[in-house]
């Protein structure tokens, strides 16, 4: 009976640590790698918006994927993230508010809707961003936009 037991601890344990080994790479299922990064605009964070890997032609990768940014942070884990190869990728603010200059005096500012995406279209619907997914392991992929 005990030593059953031990074989079953020992059966266990290496189940576990292959486990942990596959799974600290980053990879997911079919191939998919996570995908992490920092984006800023005009050298501050961007709020919030979000981030889209589409594959490029000829470059090899097989999903379109994408995530939120949050706080200038992204990160796309490997059970949704790109498949290896190279990708276009287009980012678009989450909106947003801004102060409205017709509050009354004295009062602090009410707050509207921001009027379209701060982010110009060059990174977008016109992006010419890329991003190279490696083969194994997790990528960094870091985008510092300018508004002008």
């Amino acid at each position: 009976m005990i030593r059953s037991f031990t074989a079953s601890c020992g059966l266990l344990g290496l189940m576990f640590a292959f486990v942990v080994a596959n799974g600290c790479d980053g990879g997911g299922a079919d191939g998919r790698h996570r995908v992490y990064g920092k984006v800023t605009l005009d050298g501050v964070p961007l709020a919030k918006g979000v981030i889209a890997f589409d594959p490029a032609p000829g470059g090899g990768a097989t999903v379109t994927t994408g995530g939120v940014v949050v706080d200038g942070a992204y990160l796309i884990a490997g059970e949704d993230g790109p498949t290896a190869g190279k990708y276009r990728v287009s980012i678009r603010s989450g909106g947003g508010e801004t102060a409205d200059a017709k509050s009354a005096p004295g009062m602090p500012p009410s707050l509207k809707a921001a009027k379209g995406d701060p982010i110009p279209k060059k990174y977008n619907a016109e992006s010419m961003l890329t991003a190279d997914v490696g083969a194994s392991g997790s990528t960094e992929a870091n985008y510092e936009l300018t508004s002008q």
